[in-house]
């Protein structure tokens, strides 16, 4: 069958030399139609730009759409409900929540310089798989006023084969968000001020389990030494997000909460009786607030 979005989800992801990472390629363009590859076109978003004229939707001081659950974000981009879609939906939602919801001091900095918003997200996986369903995060915020300078790091293990053309791959995402992909270790044979286009304004990572490598010490420290520079990470559980948050501190530890774009389907689990969910819980490091 026609590789597509959906072949990491359903097959796992066990780094780049993995068997469902061989046919991915990070230099080849997809559209959403071929990408979650759905018969019934009203099942995926329309490749477009939301606009603030829509009745039922509110928008924050930056133009910025109020999504606080998967039915406000079908309904904004009208989507069947009977669609599967948020199951890889809650990567680039995920992303936007993070923007939306924790980002107003980052993108108001941006805005008083007059550049762009910059996004370290750093342990990217399995969304070398569908780089393209990031425009997402693009269509949803408003094109003319918020720019974003996006890099995803990637440790040199986890790029597949076929994407091995060089250091960094940068792309034009949408017309208001630019995407650089690079291989290295954050913090090591990364410098994040000077190797990444810019000093991060938000770090991300997706899934994070900062307890499972040794790298992401890094990021800790990185932030703890930059605590104007706002982190935002998810778990899969509550018990490890708890353990994680406490890295960055009291405030950090207390902000853990469920993620409602959480991915609306229950992962099986061996070890614990607890719920677990991709991008599941969310918390944050070195949260701002504007005075």
């Amino acid at each position: 069958p026609k590789r597509n979005w959906w072949t990491t989800e359903l097959h796992g992801w066990a780094g780049g030399a993995s068997t469902s990472a061989k046919d991915v390629d990070i230099f080849h363009r997809v559209s959403y139609a071929d990408g979650f590859a759905l018969d019934n076109i009203e099942m995926i978003p329309q490749e477009r730009h939301v606009t603030t004229n829509y009745a039922d939707v509110k928008f924050d001081e930056h133009g910025l759409p109020i999504l606080d659950s998967w039915q406000d974000w079908y309904q904004l981009r009208q989507i069947s409900s009977s669609s599967p879609v948020a199951l890889l939906a809650t990567f680039p939602l995920t992303l936007y929540f993070a923007i939306q919801h924790y980002g107003s001091v980052p993108v108001t900095v941006a805005k008083m310089l007059e550049r762009p918003l910059r996004i370290h997200v750093v342990g990217i996986e399995k969304e070398l798989n569908f780089v393209d369903l990031f425009r997402e995060v693009g269509y949803l915020l408003p094109k003319e006023s918020i720019q974003i300078d996006m890099t995803w790091i990637v440790r040199e293990d986890m790029l597949p084969q076929n994407s091995k053309g060089g250091k960094s791959l940068s792309l034009q995402l949408t017309s208001n968000v630019t995407l650089t992909i690079v291989a290295g270790t954050y913090g090591e044979s990364l410098d994040p001020d000077f190797d990444l286009n810019g000093s991060p304004d938000m770090i991300v990572g997706l899934n994070a389990g900062l307890y499972a490598y040794e790298s992401w010490r890094h990021v800790v420290t990185y932030l703890y030494n930059h605590p104007n520079v706002t982190g935002v990470f998810t778990d899969y559980n509550e018990h490890s997000g708890l353990n994680c948050a406490s890295l960055g501190g009291s405030k950090a530890r207390k902000s853990l909460s469920m993620n409602p774009f959480r991915q609306p389907r229950a992962m099986p689990v061996y070890c614990m009786n607890l719920p677990q969910f991709s991008n599941g819980f969310v918390y944050i490091f070195n949260e701002q607030e504007l005075e």
